[in-house]
């Protein structure tokens, strides 16, 4: 067995393993094309293909499916046709690689925290599956060519059990405890109508919000930044929201983006490889609530940092320092009962933990003791 990269390089996709959509299910259930259901304003399929394609460069569809091939993304009838295993058999005959991940096109909510897991855990192993309280999840999994053989002695004596043929291979399972915060959402499937009926009336979920505030010049900005490292070196998807009271620009005068904004575009939205940045005007004087902002663009994250939004109701951490204020913002002339950490040059007496400035790893526990288990 190779030995695999388990990091994911910032500019580049995996290329010995090989992303497989499985799509050769009849979605009987569903009464209708899983695929093709639309969720959020994306197709099913394609939220599955954006997550596959984001981390390998070869991908392609495992099922008898000419209808869903894009460029470069072939369709791959199965030779054992009717079951999962035979979908995996499929993907893994096809592949030119040694690896496969696989990823149904009925999952509303794919993360890519869990795939990084899985790749992190492949050495040495033949599948890497998650394995939660309600079971197995081998649909969302990474499987090596060495699991061909017994694949196929169990598919030609129509033997389609998963559970089987784990017994067979040398598995490596993900189980809760290992699994990124929010695992349960990650990994739903939407099988019948009820399911989709209730998905679709669920509200957008949010994740917490926590602002970070402090008189200018107190350094909120270099505390983020060591925060949301932090954050992220521990698995957390972190969104940061900074707050303007004045106008502000990002699309220069003269740029394509200026020139559509100005033309009268109400929204507009600039794409690349690596990024999307979207310029929405809002209309005069009517800033959106926060509340809003996080729910239509922050649900997919574990976690927003704001910087600013002193006078709101969000839970604060407030920085600090005694040459800029004896006094406090939260803890001064008014009392804040929102505010739940304080990071300090020097010693104070308060009703909330206060850590040192420069304390991010103790800052960090405080937030996912609170906000995050």
């Amino acid at each position: 067995m190779q030995n695999p990269h388990n990091e994911i390089a910032a500019d580049s996709r995996y290329t010995d393993v090989t992303g497989v959509l499985l799509a050769g299910g009849k979605s009987r259930r569903m009464g209708q094309d899983k695929a093709q259901l639309e969720f959020s304003g994306k197709t099913l399929f394609d939220r599955s293909l954006e997550l596959l394609q984001e981390y390998f460069a070869t991908v392609i569809i495992a099922g008898d499916r000419p209808d869903l091939m894009r460029p470069a993304i072939p369709s791959i009838a199965d030779i054992y046709p009717g079951s999962a295993l035979g979908g995996l058999h499929t993907g893994l005959q096809a592949a030119t690689t040694d690896w496969i991940f696989v990823a149904p096109c009925d999952m509303p909510y794919p993360d890519q925290r869990i795939v990084e897991r899985l790749l992190q855990c492949r050495t040495g192993f033949d599948a890497v599956v998650p394995r939660t309280f309600a079971g197995y999840e081998p649909v969302f999994a990474l499987y090596h060519k060495n699991c061909l053989p017994e694949m196929e002695a169990m598919l030609q004596q129509n033997q389609f059990r998963i559970y089987d043929f784990y017994q067979r291979i040398n598995i490596r399972y993900l189980d809760p405890p290992e699994l990124p915060v929010g695992w349960q959402r990650s990994l739903i499937n939407i099988n019948t109508p009820e399911q989709l009926a209730k998905i679709m009336e669920e509200k957008p979920m949010t994740p917490p919000v926590i602002s970070i505030v402090a008189k200018s010049g107190t350094g909120k900005t270099t505390l983020l930044e060591k925060l949301i490292a932090e954050l992220k070196q521990r698995g957390y998807k972190v969104g940061a929201v900074k707050h303007d009271a004045h106008s502000f620009s990002i699309d220069h005068e003269g740029k394509d983006s200026w020139r559509l904004t100005q033309a009268g575009a109400d929204t507009m939205l600039i794409t690349s490889p690596d990024k999307v940045a979207m310029v929405k005007q809002n209309p005069p004087d009517q800033e959106p609530l926060l509340t809003e902002t996080i729910a239509n663009y922050c649900a997919d994250l574990d976690i927003v940092l704001t910087e600013g939004f002193k006078r709101s109701n969000m839970p604060k951490i407030e920085v600090h320092r005694r040459e800029r204020s004896e006094k406090l913002l939260c803890r001064g002339e008014e009392y804040d009962p929102s505010l739940f950490g304080v990071a300090s040059d020097s010693p104070l007496e308060l009703d909330v933990p206060v850590f040192d400035i420069n304390d991010a790893t103790g800052l960090c526990d405080l937030i996912i003791k609170r906000f995050l288990t």
